[in-house]
């Protein structure tokens, strides 16, 4: 049986994540009486100080989908980390399976997926040094509306769109020497101005913050910048 490792990438430290959401519906359409599945939360990992373990099980994979929300136009912090710490077990490790598939699926909180695109070549550039075979990544815009709005009339091709990437992760995953496929892009056709969909994302945020006990004025504070 082949294994396939999903690892969920957000930083989210409460709930469910929008990535980890990603993942499941991924990994839900992987037939188990063919595959194996196991689920990795690099937050818990690193937290919880069971990198050794789970980077044993990387070491094991056949394939592996890393889910992740963009951060500053990148991958987020703790990821970085965590694939830097098992490219270094990588090169001691005599044990570590070679030309496994990885696939990348990121999500933004704008409505363009192109954004996504440098994010994906940084896990190109991690596979090429694993020796892994990156196939391809899917780069959805407006990930959260993916959810939030999932029932809304302007959603449905989206949605759609959606199930048919992770369909055809799954059907790439079942052929041994598949042929090179492109990236799958995802975008929010919001039915609305730019400007509403922006001012209702941070509309978001200002909720969030209330919920934390800040004030709107807080999310301005900058407690890191040097005096000059």
């Amino acid at each position: 049986m082949r294994n396939v490792v999903l690892v969920s990438a957000s930083p989210k430290i409460n709930g469910q994540s929008v990535s980890r959401e990603f993942l499941e519906i991924a990994g839900s359409q992987i037939n188990t009486d063919v595959f194996s599945k196991t689920f990795i939360d690099v937050r818990k990992s690193i937290l919880t100080h069971n990198l050794s373990e789970d980077f044993e099980t990387l070491s094991k994979a056949d394939v592996i989908i890393i889910s992740f929300p963009l951060y500053y136009f990148c991958l987020p912090g703790i990821l970085t980390r965590f694939l830097v710490d098992y490219y270094n077990y990588y090169t001691v490790s005599e044990n570590v399976k070679n030309h496994i598939k990885v696939y990348a699926i990121v999500n933004c909180g704008f409505p363009e997926p192109e954004i996504n695109l440098e994010a994906v070549r940084v896990i190109k550039s991690f596979c090429q040094h694993i020796n892994a075979a990156f196939r391809f990544g899917v780069l959805i815009g407006g990930g959260p509306m993916m959810f939030a709005a999932k029932d809304a009339p302007f959603m449905k091709k989206a949605v759609q769109k959606l199930n048919n990437a992770f369909s055809s992760i799954t059907a790439d995953i079942k052929v041994e020497n598949s042929a090179k496929t492109g990236h799958v892009y995802i975008g929010v056709n919001f039915p609305f101005s730019r400007r509403l969909y922006f001012f209702m994302g941070n509309r978001g945020w200002i909720s969030t913050a209330r919920k934390n006990g800040l004030q709107k004025k807080d999310l301005y504070k900058k407690p890191y910048r040097l005096n000059e």
